[in-house]
């Protein structure tokens, strides 16, 4: 027996120790970065022209990678043995050049020169690395299209980076840079460009040439102003802007295509002019120094439907307000606000004002606290005490004309709102005025309709027609004959069981709410709408879904059938792929059952697809 003393065994433990610590604590070598390019990795880039080293742990660029496609000697001599014997799945000196490299979350502080032997490189991922410059040889990636050098150290970009005329999406998210060249102008393919979270105090004039520019971001920069020039990105879709110094903006109305801009926490003073930006849905301006709302800067941005502007000086809101029709979200928080205009409660598409944070007077601040509709009901209430009218006087007449707007805002608005005035009829007056205006939302909701007047198919130009919380129990026919422009279509909460047969000629119709009616099944002329896209149906009758029918309606991306009486829910309702969101709870059907209906609408498909009978 073979004995070990105890000091033997000490010195073997701090040896132990030792080795261990020093294996926790060695330092990355070349030698390891190389290591990462083993024989199966350099095979699979050649096979698919896409090599991945994300994620590990390089400090260097292994130096295989630049000439991956190169044949070693080795390679060279195995390939005259092996050209008889291969079999084909195994060829793997066929190859495809390097066209996608990915070393994003590394350690690299440099980039070699090399890169330039990479030349058919079309996608170059160095997202979160410790880069602090460039290669001037990165200019020679002619090919480029997809570059990513975001949460890196770079100050600035090699004059030479300016050359990579095909670049299509450039990311510069979270570096350091400071000045940019004049030269930007020279990327005129990119489409999307993030300078978000550097330190750009300034913006080159030769930026405006970048005309097919579709996503801008300039956030969390030092920007006191930006360029005129920029005005001609005119395919420009989303510009954010936040977070800088701005102070004031030149005109910006020649975005005709821009549907979102961002321009919250900076300094701007007047609201700026957006004027002509027909497209424009959401506009940011929360966190500045606006002292008012001019609407002459909104005159032809009649879509929007977001507007913040929490954390300004605003006095008051302007009755031209009610311009904004489709507006949805208006936030006014924390302003210096007194008194809220009457035209906001007629405005047809809000759902969420805000105004806390004000010293208003004519809303008690409970009534505030109690949210958006509380508020907008306060506001409608307090419309229909000032014109002094009883129930029974709501029928209107030329002696109580305050209740419903004039020709004049109705042209100026393109809306005729008599919403929550418990009407029993429509004048005839109104509706003419309201066909000679052209408007384009009509919202009677809220009334005592039992039936629609003819007069009102005079409207032609309907785009929007809400007639939810009547009592109607028909649609006449001549709606899908008049109404060719008609978009959206609201009916609930009526006594509904049919629908005219002619709704499969309203070409434009995009949504239609039937809910809360009478229904036992979903009318068939709903299926000949070929442009529907959203079909509302919850809290019906209805027993059964047909499938072959809705088939028919290639767009439609929302089904709502919730709290129906529905059965059975048929598999191939999974072969409809192109819905996005479906509701289906509520209903009496066993399968699916509640733990799959709280799923996405994606795997609820993909679960009624999976139950479909496979023929032998």
């Amino acid at each position: 027996m073979n004995y070990v003393s105890t000091d033997n065994k000490n010195n073997m433990s701090d040896a132990k120790k030792k080795v261990d610590h020093l294996a926790i604590f060695k330092q990355r070598t070349k030698t390891d970065d190389n290591a990462e390019m083993s024989e199966v990795t350099i095979i699979s880039a050649r096979k698919t022209g896409n090599l991945n080293l994300s994620s590990r742990g390089l400090f260097t660029v292994p130096d295989r990678v630049w000439s991956i496609n190169e044949l070693t000697d080795q390679e060279v001599r195995d390939l005259h043995y092996e050209l008889d014997y291969v079999h084909e799945n195994e060829r793997w000196w066929e190859q495809e050049p390097l066209k996608t490299l990915d070393l994003s979350f590394n350690s690299l502080a440099i980039i070699d020169s090399k890169i330039e032997c990479l030349s058919e490189l079309t996608t170059l991922l160095l997202h979160d690395n410790l880069l602090e410059d460039l290669p001037s040889e990165i200019g020679n990636l002619n090919k480029l299209k997809i570059l990513n050098l975001s949460n890196n150290k770079l100050k600035q970009l090699p004059s030479q980076f300016y050359q990579l005329n095909e670049l299509q999406e450039l990311r510069l998210k979270n570096n350091s840079i400071n000045i940019l060249d004049p030269a930007v102008g020279d990327l005129i393919m990119l489409t999307h460009l993030d300078l978000s979270y550097n330190n750009l105090s300034e913006l080159p004039v030769g930026m405006g040439y970048l005309v097919r520019l579709k996503s801008l971001d300039l956030s969390h920069n030092m920007l006191i102003e930006l360029p005129p020039d920029l005005t001609n990105m005119r395919a420009l879709n989303k510009l954010d802007a936040s977070c800088n110094q701005l102070e004031v903006l030149p005109p910006l109305g020649e975005l005709r295509k821009v549907e979102t801009m961002m321009l919250q926490t900076n300094k701007l003073i007047t609201f700026p002019d957006i004027s002509g930006c027909t497209l424009l849905r959401v506009l940011h301006l929360a966190d500045n120094n606006i002292t008012e709302i001019d609407m002459s800067c909104l005159e032809g941005v009649g879509r929007l439907k977001v507007l913040t502007l929490g954390n300004n000086k605003i006095e008051t809101i302007p009755e031209e307000i009610m311009k904004l029709v489709y507006l949805e979200i208006f936030d006014l928080s924390h302003n210096k606000l007194t008194i809220v205009p009457s035209q906001v409660g007629i405005m047809p598409n809000l759902k969420q004002f805000v105004i806390d944070g004000n010293d208003v007077q004519n809303i008690r601040a409970d009534i505030i606290r109690c949210g958006t509709p509380r508020i907008l009901k306060h506001i409608r209430q307090s419309i229909k005490s000032t014109s002094n009218l009883s129930t029974k006087e709501c029928v209107i007449t030329d002696a109580n004309p305050s209740i419903y707007p004039d020709k004049y805002t109705m042209q100026s608005t393109k809306l005729l709102s008599l919403a929550g005035q418990n009407l029993i009829e429509l004048p005839h007056e109104v509706l003419e005025n309201a066909c000679k205006a052209d408007v384009s939302i009509v919202d009677l909701s809220r009334n005592k309709l039992s039936e629609l007047p003819d007069q009102l198919c005079m409207i032609a130009t309907i785009a929007d027609l809400k007639l939810a919380s009547n009592e109607l129990t028909h649609i006449p026919e001549w709606i899908g004959e008049k109404y060719k422009y008609l978009q959206a279509l609201d009916l609930s909460k009526n006594f509904l069981e049919s629908l005219p047969s002619t709704l499969g000629l309203l070409k434009y119709l995009r949504e239609i709410n039937i809910s809360f009616n009478r229904y036992k099944e979903i009318p068939e002329s709903v299926y000949d709408i070929d442009s529907l896209e959203i079909l509302i149906a919850n809290n019906n009758s209805i027993t059964n879904i047909d499938v072959s029918y809705l088939q028919k309606l290639q767009k439609l991306a929302t089904l709502n059938l919730g709290n129906n009486n529905i059965g059975y829910v048929p598999p191939e309702l999974g072969n409809l792929k192109n819905i996005r969101n479906l509701i289906l709870s509520g209903n009496c059907f066993k399968q699916p059952r509640q733990a799959i209906l709280a799923k996405s609408t994606e795997e609820i498909l993909a679960y009624l697809r999976d139950r479909i009978p496979r023929s032998n």
